[in-house]
């Protein structure tokens, strides 16, 4: 009997521009995450994402503040980064994956080594493929939205990271 596939997550890292709307009262409004990020940097993640996936469920963002979220998840604009020491930390994005099913999901990450470093702990199967600074992971991402090839190639890096991740485990 054939292996079921695995599923397919890709992650991306949130951004510092947010979009900001207002409800009548004056009080900021919340919008779903995959809304409220606005930054180009974010917008490249974003991109990259869709292209890799089939589905919008197929994409969390991973939020300095909330941590895991789902790109339909309401969300009020809020001001913290991932070095805040009231961000997101490695065991709260540990309980998220168990939630999300990720240990058993072939995963990539798209965002800054920063986020990266959170969130390896938390999912240590997770494809890393962006390298370089905010300008050339721009380049990466458009290339990977681009190029068929690349995705494969990309998949099955990850493929082979929870092949690795699984076989390492205690059983």
């Amino acid at each position: 009997m054939p292996i079921p596939p695995s599923p397919r997550i890709v992650i991306i890292s949130c951004g510092s521009r947010k979009s900001r709307k207002y409800k009548p009262d004056g009080n900021l409004q919340a919008v779903p995450a995959g809304e409220l990020y606005i930054g180009h940097y974010h917008r490249s993640l974003r991109a990259a994402a869709e292209a890799l996936t089939s589905s919008p469920s197929q994409i969390l963002i991973a939020s300095a503040l909330h941590g895991l979220v789902t790109v339909s998840q309401p969300l009020i604009p809020y001001e913290m980064t991932i070095d805040h020491p009231s961000s997101v930390t490695s065991d709260h994005l540990r309980q998220q994956a168990d939630t999300f099913g990720l240990h058993s999901a072939e995963v990539i990450f798209l965002g800054g080594k920063r986020y990266a470093h959170r969130l390896l702990p938390a999912i240590p199967q997770c494809l890393r493929p962006l390298t370089g600074g905010m300008g050339t992971q721009r380049g990466q991402c458009r290339a990977v939205a681009e190029q068929p090839e690349l995705r494969r190639q990309w998949w099955n890096e990850a493929a082979a990271l929870l092949r690795d991740h699984r076989a390492r485990r205690p059983a």
